[in-house]
């Protein structure tokens, strides 16, 4: 039987990014934040940068081309595609260093090393210094939206004709926005829905749309799929997931309504979020969820590549004489609202608001998502160039196969052939991925100390702790909602 995964938790994520040196040590040139950006901008114009073209005043100036410039990115681990970027970017803009600036670490230290890494880079941004540019991915990047240390990028691209908007995955770099802005460029993102028995569903006659089901839909759907169904394989919908969590991925599909966390609010005592804890507890008293059993019609899946989904899709195929055929759909909406998947983002890149060298910084940011370099990768993850994304799954179907990519279990060694239809229907499905998720709600307040990478989020610790009382029949739903909302009203304001 595959694998499941609980909704929306990621599991393939690089858990620490580099400690950074003061932007106050000198380089070549000095180049280093803190300088202001009307300053730069005036001397990169008077040395060897061009100028604005017609149309474009307020614009990032391009790259100087003579001019000594260095770069300080804090990318994390040792990455090996930020070095392959370092490399030919510098070999195209040789008056231009990339400093590349990583952790070394092992599983033994992994956990200090990254409590130190975000010490210190709370204390640079904080200060005014810090790296040009920063992998965002396990930083507290709301704090540091709030605080105006991070470059919206997203006037920059409204302003820049040499980053055409078509060429990305844009329903990503919308559900990514924070106030209207983009403070953050990934590199890649993951997709999460329900992989379904396609068989089952089929031989059921039962029909629903998954562009438009909310809970309640899918509550139906399950209902009218178990009833005349074998129990002893098909007694729920969906299993091995308990009530609390169940209440926190729902959250979690609409955090935004629920939290706003570069303001400071919580929305946790309202009627909506009253309903949903109902709603999730209905679906357990009327067994379409099980906390402990497992089931065979649905199962919450994260699509880390285009190899991933098609080894999500057919290893079905090898469960023996229970083997099926299987198909990915969308999950459930809680509130109903425009259809689509939801998605987590990956290698994020920030511009420091402070950089002076915020037009080398960008250009470099624009040469990694490029399709020239994207399409060189093969890292977890779906592109957010398009043509990267296109050009990697056209090789898959050239190869005509995809092999496990487990090491031990049921699957290794087993090989999964690829056909267009399932290209065109992942390409579908992502999108249609319109909900950012993130993974790390509320990251430790950025003047104290990061909290253990194995302990959960504190909005997700709260929701769940609290929400049991409910669940189990100790306290009424209002008090509930009552208690999450003030102690998450606390945890936002620290």
């Amino acid at each position: 039987m595959k694998k499941f995964l609980i909704i929306l938790t990621t599991v393939f994520s690089m858990v620490a990014v580099s400690a950074c040196s003061s932007t106050g040590n000198s380089s070549e040139d000095g180049n280093r934040a803190g300088g202001s950006v009307s300053d730069h901008t005036t001397q990169t114009m008077q040395k060897g940068h061009a100028a604005e073209s017609p149309g474009t005043e307020g614009a990032m100036p391009p790259p100087s081309t003579t001019e000594k410039k260095t770069v300080v990115f804090s990318t994390g681990f040792s990455n090996d595609y930020y070095k392959l970027a370092k490399q030919q970017y510098e070999a195209k803009h040789p008056n231009i260093t990339i400093e590349l600036q990583s952790v070394e670490s092992d599983d033994s230290t992994i956990e200090q090393d990254m409590e130190k890494f975000v010490k210190t880079t709370n204390t640079a941004m904080l200060s005014g210094k810090g790296p040009d540019l920063i992998n965002l991915d396990q930083l507290p990047s709301a704090d540091y939206i709030n605080k105006g240390l991070l470059t919206d990028m997203s006037k920059i691209i409204d302003k820049d004709p040499g980053f055409i908007k078509e060429d990305y995955f844009n329903n990503v770099l919308d559900g990514i926005k924070a106030n209207g802005g983009i403070y953050g460029m990934p590199l890649y993102f993951f997709v999460y829905g329900l992989m379904g028995n396609q068989t089952f569903i089929e031989k059921s006659g039962v029909t629903f749309d998954d562009t438009k089901w909310t809970w309640a839909d899918f509550a139906e759907t399950a209902k009218q799929l178990t009833k005349n169904a074998d129990k002893e394989y098909y007694r729920y919908a969906l299993g091995g997931i308990p009530p609390e969590m169940m209440l926190f991925n729902f959250v979690k599909d609409q955090y935004g309504s629920y939290v706003d966390q570069v303001n400071g609010k919580a929305k946790f005592n309202t009627s909506n979020f009253i309903q949903m804890m109902k709603q999730v507890k209905s679906l357990y008293d009327n067994n379409i969820i099980s906390s402990t059993e497992f089931s065979l019609i649905f199962s919450p899946v994260q699509i880390n590549s285009p190899e991933d989904y098609i080894e999500e899709l057919r290893q079905s195929d090898f469960a023996g004489k229970y083997a099926y055929k299987s198909k990915l759909y969308l999950s459930p909406n809680p509130n109903g609202g425009k259809p689509g998947a939801t998605f987590r983002t990956y290698m994020t890149i920030g511009i420091n608001n402070k950089s002076s060298v915020k037009p080398e910084a960008w250009d470099f940011v624009k040469f990694m998502v490029s399709e020239e370099m994207l399409s060189q990768a093969k890292s977890t993850g779906f592109s957010i160039n398009k043509a990267a994304f296109k050009n990697r799954v056209k090789e898959l179907l050239k190869t005509g196969k995809v092999e496990s990519m487990q090491e031990i279990g049921p699957m290794k060694g087993k090989v999964f052939e690829i056909t267009q239809k399932d290209i065109d229907d992942l390409e579908k499905f992502v999108n249609g991925a319109n909900y950012h998720v993130l993974e790390k709600l509320v990251s430790s307040s950025i003047s104290l100390a990061y909290s253990s990478q194995k302990s959960t989020n504190k909005i997700d610790q709260i929701v769940q702790e609290e929400s049991i009382a409910y669940f189990s029949g100790q306290k009424t739903p209002e008090a509930v909602a009552e208690l999450i909302q003030n102690r998450v009203t606390t945890v936002l304001n620290e």
